[in-house]
């Protein structure tokens, strides 16, 4: 069995069609859908790899749900289809195992979803942040920023920063990093 290419109007029609509406009632697609695995939902396998071989033959009977769909795939003109399989939100897409699909249309909808921003047809808000300098620069005397505040809320209190330490900026100094290059040059001059 072969899944149909339709062009991308088709697909932005049939998602407002009747048709869709009844199939998943307002609901984004992957909802109803379960993976087809034996045992707890918690132990269960990695993602398949693809659903559609290199010839557009349906790899398994149980594809994920955007392959089984005839008429959906990820593109970045139809944001609605992209949205579903965001973190609510957020500009983020939803876990993998979640969301049902296999790996290749995850791939897809992680691609899509950068060209859908780059593109400007999905909104999305960029990050705001005041860097303390002296962390990374010894001579750096300024002060950081001031936190932005709304109402006196900061945004760090609201969404706090992952404690992810980096570490400082290490200088050459104390090697012969330097000298490797002199004596690189002499042993060039030789060889020639």
């Amino acid at each position: 069995m072969y899944k149909p290419q339709h062009s991308i109007a088709e697909q932005v029609s049939y998602m407002k069609s009747r048709a869709y509406a009844e199939a998943y009632k307002g609901l984004p697609i992957y909802r109803w859908y379960k993976r087809n695995i034996k045992g707890q939902s918690k132990l269960q396998p990695p993602p398949r790899l693809f659903c559609i071989d290199k010839h557009g033959r349906f790899n398994l009977n149980h594809a994920c749900p955007v392959c089984r769909d005839e008429y959906l795939y990820f593109d970045y003109r139809n944001p609605s289809l992209i949205e579903q399989f965001l973190a609510d939100g957020t500009d983020q897409p939803i876990d993998i195992l979640k969301s049902g699909l296999c790996r290749e249309q995850y791939t897809l909808l992680r691609a899509q979803l950068l060209k859908a921003k780059e593109h400007g047809t999905i909104p999305f808000g960029v990050e705001f942040r005041n860097f303390d300098y002296r962390q990374w620069y010894k001579s750096w005397t300024e002060e950081p920023g001031k936190p932005v505040e709304r109402a006196g809320v900061r945004l760090q209190d609201i969404h706090p920063d992952p404690l992810v330490h980096f570490p400082t900026f290490k200088n050459d100094k104390n090697n012969d990093w330097d000298q490797w290059w002199i004596r690189h040059d002499k042993f060039a001059k030789k060889a020639k």
